[in-house]
């Protein structure tokens, strides 16, 4: 499934210290395999730029803040290396990574990326306006842009993050700068609004929010 100068990243990889996780993503490709408008089958590759790093039972931000246990959050208490996939306000998924160790709640979000050179294109979004095919650089900048583009829902709940589930991550050995900031979105969170726990691109023009 990799391409010739890149290399799968194995569930194993994801269960290392998440901030070390949401760190290290950044500048790793989201792969993600479909089946195009004339039945052939495709593999958009996304290159993160933005992640966030929600650090578990202590984190005001994290939805398993204070040992809340539901339905829902279940997953984030598996080992490091499955898909957390959620839907807020009602309309967008938000793309997380498990990591760290078992029965430790803790997870990276997804915020952004860019469409790489080497990325297969679907037919219908070849027809769109420039302004709206995926090589601009705005059209993932974002978390529920991300998942819309990726066709990513909750059916990616709990699976492994590997090629089996038809979403995956690749690593070329790309390492940008990477700079600290607030996450985005959580004012409910008390202080922890505004711990550096959001890793950037360094003023790449994907961000969501720099």
């Amino acid at each position: 499934m990799s391409t010739a100068s890149s290399t799968v990243l194995e569930p194993a990889w994801f269960t290392r210290p998440t901030c070390v996780v949401a760190a290290d993503l950044v500048g790793k490709v989201v792969c993600r395999k479909l089946i195009d408008s004339d039945g052939s089958e495709k593999v958009l590759r996304m290159r993160i730029s933005e992640t966030e790093a929600y650090i578990g039972q202590d984190d005001p931000a994290c939805h398993s803040h204070a040992g809340t246990r539901t339905a829902r959050t279940e997953i984030m208490y598996e080992q490091g290396g499955v898909f957390y996939v959620y839907l807020t306000y009602g309309v967008h998924h938000m793309l997380n990574l498990i990591s760290g160790s078992v029965e430790s709640p803790e997870s990276v979000l997804i915020r952004a990326g860019f469409l790489t050179d080497d990325s297969d294109r679907l037919i219908e979004e070849q027809q769109l306006s420039p302004d709206k095919q995926f090589t601009h650089p705005k059209q993932f900048a974002g978390p529920g842009k991300l998942t819309k583009r990726l066709q990513i829902d909750r059916d990616l709940y709990g699976k492994p993050i590997s090629p089996t589930s038809d979403v995956w991550i690749e690593d070329d050995d790309c390492q940008p700068p990477v700079s600290l900031r607030p996450r985005i979105g959580i004012d409910y969170a008390g202080d922890a609004k505004d711990w550096l726990l959001r890793y950037i691109w360094t003023d790449h023009p994907s961000l969501s929010k720099n």
